[in-house]
Formats: structure tokens, sequence, C-alpha cells
């Protein structure tokens, strides 16, 4: 599959986990978290346990479609940006994170940081990220950030599910580069949610309407058989947060590099055919 994208790393991870014959894995982080300096230790070591790339969660006062998990990690950054001169920690902490590591890093938060801030422009244009996720954007929103950050090799990612009329999923996924499939509806980590009925048709429902995006899929993926199974329906990525984010709160970092590990042997395309 010949694949176009904005960013240069995001290009390279996907050429290199083609020669590889495996899928992504895409680990989710809250920025700062648990502080500043222990947050950057885990992503690095996280990168060396096998995420391939980095959605680095940007800190809202109101993070209102994330589930318990995750917005406990807000508070826990909200609590110590208080301490750390507002907001002004965030642009050096993603510079820091930047020099430290070569593997994509998309930024994931709220429209009202990212856009109406200015946040995701800054981060664009200062080249520290390589993809922006605001689950909140409308289709019209994130076709009109596609354009606008593309010229700083930015990639917007858009978001799909099996409830999207086709004609809205024709339109964003003609548009961008990189699909997130919602496997259920709700807020993440909601083990209670409904999954998606079937991965295997909710993947081949998205590549009907594009040839050329990379689609990953991610909410309720808390184990390497998850992990396989989102794999093995066709998606060219996994995305895990919540699981990643309850062992960066309980302080559990072997386990975290454990389970990171065990997902990671989890994508091995060759795997499938067994």
């Amino acid at each position: 599959m010949s694949n176009h994208f904005n960013s240069k790393r995001n290009l390279q991870a996907w050429q290199r986990i083609e020669e590889l014959q495996e899928a992504l894995l895409i680990g989710y982080f809250v920025s700062g978290d648990p502080d500043v300096e222990k947050s950057l230790e885990i992503v690095k070591d996280s990168a060396t346990a096998g995420i391939d790339i980095f959605e680095i969660g940007i800190p809202s006062a109101n993070p209102y479609m994330d589930g318990a998990v995750i917005k406990r990690g807000h508070e826990r950054v909200q609590a110590h940006a208080e301490d750390e001169a507002g907001n002004d920690w965030l642009t050096p902490y993603m510079t820091r994170l930047r020099q430290q590591m070569d593997e994509p890093i998309w930024a994931m938060g709220y429209k009202k940081e990212l856009v109406e801030e200015g946040l995701a422009l800054q981060l664009a244009e200062a080249g520290l990220i390589d993809g922006l996720v605001i689950p909140d954007a409308s289709i019209e929103d994130q076709i009109a950030l596609q354009s606008a950050l593309a010229v700083h090799g930015v990639d917007v990612v858009g978001f799909v599910n099996d409830a999207l009329p086709d004609e809205e999923m024709n339109r964003v996924c003609s548009a961008l580069n990189i699909l997130y499939a919602q496997l259920y509806t709700g807020t993440t980590g909601n083990p209670l949610a409904n999954s998606s009925t079937n991965l295997s048709d909710l993947y081949a429902k998205a590549r009907t309407f594009t040839k050329t995006a990379m689609i990953v899929a991610g909410f309720g993926l808390r184990s390497g058989d998850r992990v396989k199974s989102v794999v093995a329906s066709g998606f060219e990525g996994a995305v895990v947060g919540s699981v990643l984010v309850a062992r960066c709160e309980t302080g559990e970092q072997d386990y975290l590099y454990r389970l990171i590990s065990e997902m990671k042997e989890n994508t091995t395309l060759a795997d499938m055919k067994e």
C-alpha cells in the first residue's frame, strides 16, 4: 500500500513496520504525568519497550470525553501546573520530549486548548509534533486544520466508527492521511461501553473509502490479546491509552513496560497466520 503523509516521521514509522511485517503500537500518555521529569523518563523507556508512536495528551481543565482514569491524569497535571507557572511548562516539556526521541509525537487534546487557544499551531510551527488528534473537532474542523498544518509537516487524525453515515465517512477518509477507528462509543477506558460488532467489518468499511490512508483502532484495548484481535482484523495500528495511564498513576513502571512489550509482540503479522 502506498501512503502519503505530511510528517516524515509518520512516513518512516509506517515504512519501518511494513518492512518488519508488523502493525504499529500507539501509546497515549498525559503530558507531564505524574510530573515532568518522571513523564519524560516513562515516555523514553516506553519507546524502548515497544511504543512506535506517542499520543501525548494536552492538559485540559475539562477533559469531558475521557474516562475516569485519564481524567485523573489531567487532574494530576493541572495540580502541579499551578506550581510551574500555569501552562508555561508545556512547550519546554514538548521541546525536551522532541529532543530525546525520534518516534512520531501526536498531540491529543481538546479544541479549546489546541485550536481556540492556538496551541496546535504553536507546537506545529516549532516542529514539536507530527500528528494532531482532537476528538471534539468536527469533520470540517479536521479538514481545515489539515490544510493549515500540512506545511508544518503535521498529519491531522480523523475519527471513524461504525455509526458514522457513509457520506461523512467518505469525507473524512478522502481528506485525511490517518484515520482512528473508535471501537465503541462513549468515554475512553469504559469497560461497560458497547464494542463495535465486528472489527473486520469496521476496517473493511473504512477501507472502501480510501486506498492510501493508515487506519488504526483504539478504545478498550487493555491486553496483548485485544491488540492482536485489532491487528488480525486488518488495522495498521492499535492505540492503547487508559491501561497505560493507570500504570503511571500507580507508579507500576516495571508492569507498564512488560505490558507494552507484550502488546508489541502481538503486532507481528506473521503470527496472525498461525
